[in-house]
């Protein structure tokens, strides 16, 4: 049965314990195959069956006391929606509801599942069902901004009152005072009601799945400083009231400190999920109207004026812009687009205008794909994170066992209930995971996010991970450390000019998307050469393409084309691999091989006989031998693995400075070299154009594949390289090197921080609220620690 994999929002969660709880409330429902959940960046990685119901997930997570992310449309149609269709629509996968009012049955309103279907794919399927409609604005912030600055001013409220607390509380005339104890009495319950109900109400949730997060701990703290002070209210004996309220605002504040954090951490998927514009402006029946994306088709024309984002990717039909992709492919240079270019939805159009044709919409996209692919990475789990959250996960039960052990203990050994109450509460403070749990997935988040402003796309975080331990590099060549554009640099012919032979072959090879072939018919469109008729054309894969061909050239041409035999003015033409002739004995032949030797040779035959030979070549990627270098430099071993003939791949390994080259490489022989590495101990890296280095790319420790545009065909792969620069590999092992480093050095300080605070807590030699600020501290460190990275 076939699975697909959904990146889920989930808010709510404070705690490694918190995600466990949403894994085992989704991994519950039938249909689900896996589930990852990763607390510090907010994400559900789930991969279900076509029989899930996403109406049962979102019912799991709620139960659990958590959200999934939703999102709301609302479309006015420009005829009723049938409730046939309105049943059709509802089983769409991710959608929950479908409503409309029997007073305004064109208006109708959608309730979707963030991450699963989109406004513009629900606008395409009303389209298919024959309704006709706009989708009306909507408010675009989101709930959760809302509920941040809420948070804040909870905090600072909280954290103020708790001053206040503190001075009535403090040991003077004052504490001594009724008034001044029942004032901070009614203060500290309208702090553990205002800013203490969300800690409350998940800690409560918790329970009833049979859990134990960070929430139990700050809930139980602040419960027991305030149930012990209630107690001793009417007597004379001092307060921690100021404990209670200082707790809940205290780690209010973490929590405020935590979620900028992971908005710095994530800024490049907000960056790149906001590069689509709302709306294009689209040429319908020779006037231009202003659309929402959602309603832009394919095959659209749409208009991109300078300062304006391009809202598609498609081609240029016509005009010419100074284009910035940079966001997209980390090259800073704008490129200049013009007609029969390709231009990709989201770069910037600095000056000039571009008339664009739609070839990908929507979820279609390049800009589109690859926020669901760090979405997707963001939600991944390395096996240090693994191992943090599993501590963690289990920490929290064995930190409640402990308090209650250090309570009695206390309780057994002085009587004196108030330091047991005070012990046990910092114990259960000091304790909570939070630093534990932010330390390897805050460095990945801004990893990720760094790599992608380099031009480099990680499918999963765990291949930053092995990234760090690469020991060898393979590298295809064709299109990896060549540009992968082949061009003609010589022409031999015995009898035809070079113009005439040019005509026949381009006329031919136009039929054919083969690299050699585009590059013959680009040589001649630069000349201004007409293309010929064709007739019968056949392309035999591997060999070459063959065709008759008709059309009238200058007098000359004429002349030639009767003696070579054509029959009147039409001529059978094949245009191959140089390899198939039978004689190679002519002098001047023989000269022109040896020339272009290292380059790929093109023979052209007319009517059965050799009428010429083409010479071409692939240049190398301007840094490649720079790339190599760098590499080199860091220990790693680079290997040049290509399907070309020996002369050739020596000729560029020798280039490159490669230590080692495999010449006539199939994939299967690819795969072969790959599988030696490995059992020689090497961590292998292997770099390919995604497509027939698949079997190469899924059989390395990490395949890395050039993607172009939106060719996103390398699923094999566990990372793409949508840059031009091949430098950014050695960046890319140096990067993940650094960000092993960091999660290696929060993990070893936030367990350092749990192991040594724990015995002074139950020790009784810290004061609850020190303990607060203490394990706010930590947060603090490991996060800023982790953020060194974006500037790697």
């Amino acid at each position: 049965m076939s699975t697909r994999r959904y990146s889920l929002t989930v808010q709510g969660m404070d705690c490694a314990a918190c995600a466990e709880t949403v894994a085992k409330a989704l991994s519950a429902v039938k249909g689900v195959v896996k589930v990852q959940v990763n607390f510090a960046t907010e994400r559900a990685l789930v991969e279900v069956t076509e029989r899930v119901d996403f109406r049962q997930l979102v019912e799991a997570v709620e139960r659990a006391g958590y959200r999934l992310a939703t999102g709301s449309a609302d479309f006015q149609l420009n005829r009723p929606l049938s409730e046939t269709d309105r049943q059709r629509l509802q089983t769409l996968p991710g959608v929950l509801s479908v409503s409309f009012s029997p007073d305004t049955p064109s208006s109708v309103s959608f309730r979707f599942l963030d991450g699963v279907v989109s406004r513009s794919e629900l606008h395409r399927r009303l389209q298919d069902l024959g309704y006709e409609g706009r989708l009306l604005e909507t408010d675009p912030s989101k709930p959760s901004q809302d509920e941040a600055q809420t948070a804040w001013l909870k905090a600072w409220v909280g954290l103020g009152l708790s001053v206040l607390v503190m001075a009535l509380t403090m040991p003077s005339a004052l504490s001594h005072q009724a008034q001044a104890r029942w004032l901070a009495f009614a203060l500290t319950t309208f702090v553990l009601i205002w800013v203490g109900m969300p800690f409350l109400r998940r800690a409560v949730s918790a329970a009833r799945s049979g859990t134990a997060t960070m929430d139990t701990l700050v809930s139980l703290g602040a419960l027991s400083a305030y149930a012990y002070s209630l107690w001793m209210l009417p007597t004379n004996e001092h307060l921690h009231f100021d404990t209670a309220t200082f707790l809940f605002s205290a780690i209010s504040l973490s929590k405020g400190l935590e979620a900028r954090a992971k908005a710095l951490a994530t800024a490049s998927l907000h960056r790149l999920v906001r590069l689509l514009p709302s709306t294009a402006t689209v040429l319908r029946d020779g006037a231009e109207q202003s659309v929402p994306l959602a309603e832009v088709q394919i095959g659209d024309l749409v208009l991109v004026r300078a300062g304006e984002r391009v809202p598609v990717d498609g081609i240029a039909v016509a005009g010419k812009a100074s284009v910035d992709e940079s966001l997209l492919t980390g090259e800073s240079e704008p490129v200049v687009k013009g007609e029969g270019d390709e231009v990709l939805g989201g770069s910037l159009c600095l000056d000039g205008f571009l008339q664009v044709e739609a070839l990908r919409v929507g979820e279609s996209t390049f800009t589109a794909q690859m926020a669901r692919l760090m979405e997707e990475a963001q939600a991944t789990k390395p096996s240090l994170q693994r191992l943090a959250d599993w501590v963690a996960a289990v920490f929290v039960p064995l930190v409640l066992s402990f308090a209650l052990v250090t309570f009695i203990g206390w309780m057994a050994l002085s009587g004196d209930l108030k330091k047991a109450m005070v012990a046990a509460v910092s114990v259960m403070v000091i304790a909570c995971p939070c630093a534990m749990v932010l330390a390897t997935p805050t460095a990945l988040a801004v990893a990720l996010g760094r790599l992608a402003q380099m031009g480099i796309w990680v499918r999963n975080a765990e291949a930053i991970e092995k990234a760090a331990a690469i020991t060898a590099v393979v590298l295809d060549k064709t299109g990896t450390v060549t540009e992968g554009q082949m061009r003609v640099v010589a022409i031999w012919s015995p009898q035809m000019s070079e113009t005439e032979l040019l005509q026949l072959a381009a006329s031919v090879e136009r039929t054919s998307r083969h690299p050699i072939a585009q590059a013959i018919t680009k040589a001649a469109l630069e000349r201004n050469l007409p293309l010929l008729e064709l007739a019968e054309a056949k392309t035999e894969v591997g060999i070459g393409v063959a065709a008759k061909v008709k059309g009238r050239g200058e007098r000359d041409t004429e002349q030639r084309t009767r003696e070579m035999g054509h029959g009147g003015w039409d001529a059978e033409v094949f245009v191959g691999k140089l390899e198939t002739l039978p004689d190679l004995s002519t002098p001047s032949l023989r000269d022109f091989l040896a020339e272009h030797e290292s380059g790929s040779l093109v023979g052209v035959w007319v009517n059965g006989e050799l009428a010429g030979v083409f010479a071409l070549t692939d240049e190398l990627r301007a840094d490649a031998q720079e790339a190599v270098q760098r590499l080199k430099a860091m220990g790693v071993k680079v290997i040049l693995a290509t399907g070309d003939k020996p002369q050739t791949a020596m000729q560029v390994a020798q280039a490159l400075g490669c230590d080692d080259v495999l010449a006539l490489a199939t994939p299967q022989r690819k795969a072969q070299l790959l599988k030696k590495l490995q059992g020689q101990g090497e961590k292998v890296l292997m770099v390919g154009d995604g497509v027939n280095d698949a079997i190469a790319l899924a059989q390395a420790d990490i395949g890395v594949a050039i993607a172009s545009g939106a060719d996103l065909a390398a699923q094999a792969a566990d990372a793409l390289l949508v840059t031009a620069r091949l430098s950014v590999l050695a960046d890319f092992l140096q990067l993940a090197k650094r960000t092993k480093r960091i999660m290696v050095q929060n993990l070893f300080w936030a367990f350092a921080y749990n192991m040594a605070a724990l015995p002074l807590a139950a020790a009784g030699k810290l004061n609850p609220m020190i303990a607060a600020a203490a394990m706010a501290l930590s947060d603090l460190t490991v996060v800023t620690n982790a953020l060194r990275l974006r500037k790697a």
